[in-house]
């Protein structure tokens, strides 16, 4: 490690505002223990301490060692920002041997290209500025190797119909898309597949996780070794994908689309028309019984013999819907 991070190494040779650490190269070789011993590791460090390229060099060394891809997972989006931008490809440019790394993000980031299509006869607009806002997004998605929501800086952060164009998955074709090639979430994956270090935040980390240990499948490629930075961020979001929750957004978004689906046979358009009009009926007598007795954020307080009691021999019973 003092071959990098040393008064006189690689990084003091192409930083002149380098300083060396002690306590990052005790860092660094703590982290490449890890790897070598196929071990956990705790690490906190004060602010100053250079751990960004304490656990990068690591991981990088790893990977290109034969331990296989490693995954840095974030807990925010300025970091893992700051890893594609700036700290990456400074290693990319100082370490003797080359690597590759891509950055992975959840399927509503990307932009899907069938949807899009869609939406250009029929775009689901708030006001007449957001006309001007999806031309944009059109001449975009044409020049776009990435086809990244982030990629859009002088665009409004909360555009409203975003969510109708995006790539989310409840609406995905999969391989019987006509734009599954092109697809930037194709692209990401194949990227992903050639990638050493892949860098993700925690919410996709897990979302994986939870997709692996239920036997669905993985949205990551495999790999051997993870890092958490930010870690104290990771019980809110690990709670999220292992706990259960409830959303009437995903009902929403389903009358909607299907009730912009073209169909020619007029009983059948009237049929879909009345069992969308049921359902989005039944949907708002559903939510409305979790109104009262609500927490803090929205969250419904369960308790016990919510949904089972025990009766007098002690076997759980389902109470009455």
């Amino acid at each position: 490690m003092l071959e990098v991070f040393g008064p006189d190494g690689l990084i003091a040779q192409a930083h002149p505002d380098y300083e060396h650490r002690p306590g990052q190269i005790d860092m660094a070789r703590a982290v490449m223990r890890a790897f070598e011993e196929q071990r956990h590791l705790i690490v906190e460090a004060g602010t100053g301490t250079g751990k960004t390229l304490a656990y990068l060099v690591p991981a990088v060394a790893a990977a290109l060692g034969g331990r296989g891809r490693v995954i840095i997972s974030t807990g925010t989006k300025n970091l893992q920002e700051q890893l594609m931008e700036k700290d990456i490809p400074f290693l990319q440019s100082v370490l003797p041997k080359p690597f590759g790394a891509t950055y992975m993000k959840g399927r509503s980031n990307y932009l899907c290209l069938n949807r899009l299509a869609r939406a250009q006869d029929s775009p689901v607009l708030d006001g007449l500025e957001e006309v001007d806002y999806f031309e944009e997004v059109t001449d975009w998605a044409s020049v776009t190797q990435i086809g990244d929501r982030a990629e859009l800086l002088n665009l409004p952060e909360s555009l409203s119909f975003w969510r109708h164009i995006d790539a989310r998955p409840e609406t995905c074709l999969g391989q019987k898309c006509p734009d599954y090639d092109p697809c930037f979430i194709t692209r990401m994956r194949d990227r992903a597949k050639e990638a050493d270090i892949i860098v993700v935040n925690h919410h996709l980390f897990f979302a994986d996780l939870a997709l692996r240990n239920g036997n669905y499948g993985s949205v990551l490629p495999d790999y051997t070794a993870v890092i958490l930075d930010e870690a104290h961020l990771i019980e809110d979001v690990a709670s999220e994908y292992f706990g259960s929750q409830v959303s009437n957004y995903q009902i929403d978004d389903l009358i909607r689309d299907l009730g912009m689906l073209t169909i020619d046979e007029v009983d059948t358009d009237r049929e879909l028309t009345k069992s969308l009009a049921r359902l989005s009926r039944f949907s708002d007598q559903f939510w409305m019984g979790f109104k009262d007795g609500r927490g803090e954020e929205g969250r419904s307080v369960i308790v016990p013999g919510t949904f089972a009691k025990r009766n007098a021999d002690g076997a759980l019973v389902a109470t009455p819907l």
